[in-house]
Order: structure tokens, then sequence, then C-alpha cells
């Protein structure tokens, strides 16, 4: 790292880009860790061996919306009879812990200014975060205003950046999404985006089994990697 693989200069990439997406968790905020603290508070009670393979499944699906987290959680680690009911307990516990937690923290300074040079009509944040949760936090932070759409779940991302790319008459091939994790990658290659994996505060457990060979491809250490890589 850094590396480019399979897609020309990145900068160039960049520059002609009609849109770019951008994850929360581990892109914009420095939050996976709070948020990894909020699970296992939310699932308190619960047989440690099973938070602990809860939290497996929690860094090995980056991207992913609780809803479906919290789903797996009841039917396949601690099975309960009322599946909805547990997950939707717990989905709305944990959003209580991880909003709260943003207050002690502030985006990535940066990420802003690639944002900022980047232009609010160019970029997008698309999350696994619940969308509620993702406009009060960056109403709160005063930053709603540098993106064009700020977008999270219940939608999967593979949705959500497929309605940006329609909406915006934007080929795969004119777009980069940067991300931290598997369902970043995952949408990526789907779609045919390129694919920016920002490694500084990512938890993918794997990242280097799953991303060995792949084409529109790059892998930046750290944010200021990324910013020498992009601008001026």
């Amino acid at each position: 790292m850094p590396s480019v693989s399979g897609a020309g200069d990145l900068r160039e990439l960049y520059r002609r880009a009609e849109c770019v997406f951008f994850d929360c968790d581990g892109v914009i905020f420095d939050s996976n860790g709070f948020k990894i603290e909020a699970m296992r508070s939310t699932l308190d009670g619960h047989q440690p061996h099973e938070v602990d393979q809860m939290e497996a499944f929690w860094r090995s699906n980056g991207g992913v919306s609780r809803f479906v987290k919290f789903e797996h959680f009841y039917t396949h680690i601690a099975p309960r009879a009322d599946v909805e009911g547990h997950q939707r307990a717990a989905s709305q516990r944990f959003g209580e812990l991880s909003r709260a937690a943003y207050d002690s923290v502030e985006p990535v300074d940066e990420a802003l200014t690639l944002v900022r040079a980047t232009g609010a009509g160019r970029c997008h944040v698309v999350s696994g975060a619940a969308q509620v949760e993702l406009e009060s936090v960056f109403a709160a932070k005063n930053i709603a205003g540098l993106f064009a759409s700020i977008l999270g779940s219940p939608r999967t991302k593979l949705d959500l950046v497929q309605g940006v790319l329609s909406e915006r008459r934007c080929a795969p091939e004119n777009a980069l999404l940067i991300g931290d994790g598997a369902m970043d990658f995952k949408v990526s290659q789907t779609l045919g985006l390129h694919f920016v994996y920002l490694a500084q505060f990512s938890e993918w457990l794997g990242a280097d089994a799953a991303l060995a060979g792949a084409t529109n491809l790059s892998r930046m250490r750290r944010w200021s990697d990324l910013l020498a890589a992009v601008l001026p």
C-alpha cells in the first residue's frame, strides 16, 4: 500500500468521476471501535462465546446493516423464537448507544479535505448505518451540506449506490467508492465501480485475502496516502 491495479491512474479516475461514494464508519468517522462496543453492550447478558461469535461476524461484514446482523445473531448464534422482536429491540438499543457515542468524536479531517475538494455535487454517503442516525449525526456536526445525499439502511448499500447512479445517469466507470469493509468491496465489484480500500480505520477481517488479485481496485494505508494520490 498504496497501490492501484487494473484501472489506470487513480488521480485521473478521481478527476473525471461524476459520483464519489463515501462509506461512513471507518472512512468519514473513526467509529468502528465504538460500534463494536455498542454491539457488545447491547448483547450484555448473553453468553461470552455468543458475543465473541457476533463480533467476528460483525467485523467480517462491514457495511451490512445492524438489522441484518442482529437477525443473524438471533437466528444462528443465539436462536430465539421471536427473532423479529429480539432483533428490533437490539437494533433500537444499539442505535441509541452508537448515536450517543458520535457526540464525542469529530469527522476525520482528511476525509473532509477530500470532500470539500470534490464538491458537494459529486459526494454521496452510502452506509450500512441507519439513515435517520446518519442524518442526525451529519447535521449535528454541520457537515450535511457537504454531500449531495446521505443514505443508509434499511435499504442495502447495493440498492443505495444503484439508485444514485441511476438518478445521476452516471456510468459505473465514472464513479469511485471509498470504503473499508467487505460490503463496500462487494458492491463495487458487482456494479463495476473502482473501489478505493482505505485501511487506516478498517476492522475488516480477511481483507488481504479477499482483495488479493482483484482488479478495479486501489489500496490505501492511510487517508494521507489517498489525498496525495488524488489531489494536485
